[in-house]
């Protein structure tokens, strides 16, 4: 059985409209897919627990709303805590998509730059990997000239993609060198100042001059 992690990144975590979104979602994912789901703004685990999540999961789904033109501040909290996964054998080759939901506008956006930085940390992004699901586009859903707008049933189609996507061999994909931040410790730092361990400003050695 196939492994997926849906990580939750709205602002109102298991209460919003993007859980009500997942919840709907989830009623048509294949019987051979186990889903487990990660709310951001609610957790209170440690940071090795999460890793470990992300290690078991053979696809991962990434949800959020849309907030001033961007994914709500739980998502970012964690690409910053767990920046230290970017290329690592955890996340490298791993199929991911993404839902967005939105009032009416933004969601495209946001989910193409979210998959690009999922992709950057060394995700691999199948077809068809992102669905907008907006209130507007719920409300016009089945109407004549609103035929490609999407909705929540088109959820099923990105999982099955993730699904097939996880059946296939892990490839032996390379990641170029970086500098990695600090791997934090404990219980998931949900609030307050972060030290990735990456030097501050002004503290390289200065180039020699020739």
């Amino acid at each position: 059985m196939r492994r997926m992690l849906i990580v939750n990144g709205a602002l109102r975590g298991a209460t919003g409209n993007t859980a009500r979104v997942l919840a709907s979602a989830r009623r048509t994912f294949p019987a051979d897919l186990e889903a487990r789901e990660l709310v951001l703004a609610d957790y209170t685990g440690t940071v090795d627990e999460v890793e470990q999540e992300l290690r078991e999961a053979d696809a991962l789904l990434f949800a959020t709303g849309v907030y001033w033109g961007s994914w709500g501040s739980p998502m970012q909290r964690f690409l910053e805590v767990m920046t230290w996964l970017e290329g690592t054998p955890t996340l490298v080759g791993k199929p991911t998509g993404a839902v967005v939901t939105m009032d009416s506008v933004g969601g495209q956006d946001v989910g193409q730059r979210l998959l690009g930085v999922l992709a950057t940390l060394g995700c691999l992004i199948p077809p068809m990997p992102m669905v907008i699901v907006s209130r507007l586009g719920t409300a016009v859903g089945g109407t004549p000239g609103n035929e490609d707008v999407w909705q929540i049933e088109d959820i099923e189609h990105l999982v099955e993609n993730l699904r097939i996507a996880s059946s296939s061999p892990r490839m032996p994909w390379r990641a170029w060198p970086f500098e990695r931040t600090a791997r934090p410790t404990g219980r998931y730092p949900a609030a307050g100042s972060i030290d990735l361990g990456l030097p501050a400003f002004g503290t390289r050695p200065a180039p020699e001059t020739p």
